[in-house]
């Protein structure tokens, strides 16, 4: 996408790296614990899906309530800011790889080698 270096670009650019979660509530749930922009939890204590807000409570902060897609319901004009919510981090499904020495000394590993 080529955007000329006008500033209409550039506030283009940045509006679409700030854009929350399009349906957060869906993937909340009471008691879990997400992040804001600015990296502090926010633990969700209650979810309201046909008003589309998320109640939870965000550390150094208080009560907060968010609209569904993140973004803090008191931001001014809607702006994105450092209280809105991040999407949960997605799971690791595969195990951490791990190293074993018997495996090394194998006589029938052919990846290890001894002059």
């Amino acid at each position: 996408m080529d955007l000329g270096g006008c500033r209409a670009g550039r506030l283009l650019l940045a509006s679409s790296l700030m854009e929350p979660s399009p349906d957060l509530v869906s993937a909340c749930r009471e008691g879990m614990v997400l992040r804001t922009r600015d990296r502090r939890a926010a633990r969700i204590s209650r979810l309201e899906p046909a008003a589309g807000l998320i109640h939870g409570e965000v550390e150094m902060q208080g009560a907060c309530v968010w609209r569904a897609d993140g973004r803090w319901r008191d931001a001014p004009f809607g702006a994105p800011g450092p209280l809105d919510l991040m999407p949960p981090e997605p799971v690791a499904t595969a195990p951490p790889r791990t190293a074993s020495p018997r495996g090394a000394l194998d006589a029938g590993n052919p990846l290890f080698c001894c002059d």
